[in-house]
């Protein structure tokens, strides 16, 4: 349906008890004007829309809304893209125990806090008692996770394919860490993808590999606080 005969409707629906002779002649129209506009044999404009919301004595704008009951009225109806009733979170926080600044190959390092201690926190409640947050610098994880956010990491709680992890590899005597996204492990190397799909995919060899932790959520960064 488009605005003209949005209009025509919404103008109708106003007229609804009158015929167009007595509306015409109660709002001091013209008759074969209002009937031309009502046949579409004229357009209803905006303009025109407008000079008649003020003949009547409507609101601007009235004649150019779609109805409450649209859908009925046979306009499209919007797409929802949530589902369900609203769910009541728990309160807590977690601390933030390092940056995840990412360099060669999507590496980062992670400052190392005593548990429950670090860098402020991130509003959130886990389940998880050794659970800890990190912060995002770059864009190197984006569209995902974007630059000034804080995942939230839980080291207890399983993961499975298509779920983003961290994952701290030794690499000759250094130990490095990194977000990825976990496909498989298979004969002794674990395949990994990255957030963003300018970084190619890595395997790794299993005995590399000193922990995976799971990322339980992205949070923004309005959720951090400096102190507990």
């Amino acid at each position: 349906m488009n605005m003209n005969q949005l209009r025509v409707e919404a103008l109708l629906r106003i007229m609804s008890g009158h015929s167009q002779a007595d509306f015409a002649e109660k709002h001091d129209l013209n008759p074969s004007y209002l009937s031309q506009i009502l046949s579409g044999h004229r357009s209803f404009g905006e303009r025109a829309a407008i000079n008649m919301e003020r003949k009547i004595g409507l609101e601007p704008g009235t004649l150019s809304r779609p109805p409450l009951d649209a859908p009925a009225a046979g306009l499209p109806a919007l797409q929802q893209n949530v589902q369900g009733d609203p769910i009541s979170l728990r309160e807590g926080k977690v601390p933030v125990v390092g940056m995840a600044k990412l360099g060669a190959q999507g590496y980062f390092d992670a400052i190392d806090y005593p548990v429950g201690q670090g860098d402020g926190f991130v509003l959130i409640s886990s389940a998880d008692p050794n659970a800890y947050a990190l912060r995002v610098v770059g864009d190197s994880m984006e569209p995902r996770i974007r630059n000034g956010e804080y995942v939230l990491i839980e080291p207890n709680r399983n993961y499975c394919a298509g779920d983003e992890v961290l994952v701290q590899v030794v690499d000759g005597v250094l130990t490095q860490s990194m977000i990825k996204v976990f496909m498989y492990e298979r004969d002794g190397y674990v395949r990994l993808l990255s957030v963003n799909d300018q970084h190619p995919p890595m395997t790794i060899e299993k005995l590399r590999i000193l922990k995976i932790h799971p990322v339980g959520a992205i949070l923004k960064p309005s959720r951090y606080i400096s102190e507990g």
